[in-house]
């Protein structure tokens, strides 16, 4: 699980629960009007913008704040390619063969396949350098899915908010319902800038930085790989490697 995710939505959770114990939170809040509007035009704008097949990407994604998925571990990695590295050095190609197939996500698995199937470092390196930056191109598309719900939401929290001050206009002979209409109409704005800064803003980042630790973890993989089928001894493959950060 992945600490500061964890501690993150822990920490919202205690000052949700801090603000109702306390009364910080009073019933004019409760605005499901607004929620409506904020939630069903995110919703709405969203599915205009984005095709499904992305949105069902960028849910299936959401996993990765919890799980943290396969290339944190650097060091780990690096001790699966120098390892291959070694057997190749004694063995020769056919070691490739023999690769972890659960290493990098089972990067390491195909990359040692291609090495394989094409016997030729410069092939093997252009092949596989594509195939990462095509996969971290459409990575970047499913971040910009939350990205550009974290732009809706308070844009849609303002139109609320523009619709209850057409109400507060409506009631301003009755100074009694003016105040009731003015707190639905300031607190749609408040859903709108809490759900983008909350949760859209920040789910987006934490994406950016997984799927930068899965760039990294495959261009190690690569890099490794054109290593050996260059006969570079697995000592230097190891210092090389042990520069990214």
């Amino acid at each position: 699980m992945d600490l500061t995710t964890f501690l993150g939505f822990g920490g919202l959770v205690a000052i949700a629960w801090f603000a109702l114990v306390n009364g910080g939170v009073p019933a004019a809040f409760l605005n499901w009007h607004g929620v409506v509007i904020v939630m069903g035009g995110v919703a709405a704008a969203t599915l205009i913008n984005t095709p499904l097949r992305y949105l069902w990407e960028a849910l299936r994604s959401l996993a990765l704040l919890i799980g943290g998925g396969h290339y944190q571990d650097r060091q780990a990695i690096i001790a699966s390619v120098v390892g291959l590295a070694e057997q190749v050095q004694a063995r020769g190609t056919s070691a490739f063969q023999d690769a972890d197939g659960a290493a990098a996500g089972g990067f390491l698995s195909r990359a040692a396949q291609a090495a394989i199937e094409y016997n030729n470092a410069d092939l093997v390196e252009q092949i596989l350098d594509s195939e990462i930056d095509q996969n971290y191109d459409h990575q970047n598309e499913i971040i910009n899915v939350f990205r550009t719900m974290g732009v809706l939401a308070p844009m849609f929290g303002l139109v609320g908010t523009l619709v209850g001050i057409v109400e507060v206009l409506r009631q301003i002979a009755n100074p009694e319902q003016v105040g009731a209409a003015m707190a639905i109409a300031l607190t749609t704005a408040f859903y709108g800038i809490v759900l983008a800064n909350v949760f859209f803003v920040p789910v987006a980042g934490k994406l950016r930085i997984r799927y930068w630790e899965e760039l990294r973890g495959k261009t190690i993989v690569l890099q490794g790989i054109v290593m050996m089928m260059r006969g570079t001894v697995p000592l230097v493959i190891e210092r090389k490697l042990q520069s990214y950060r």
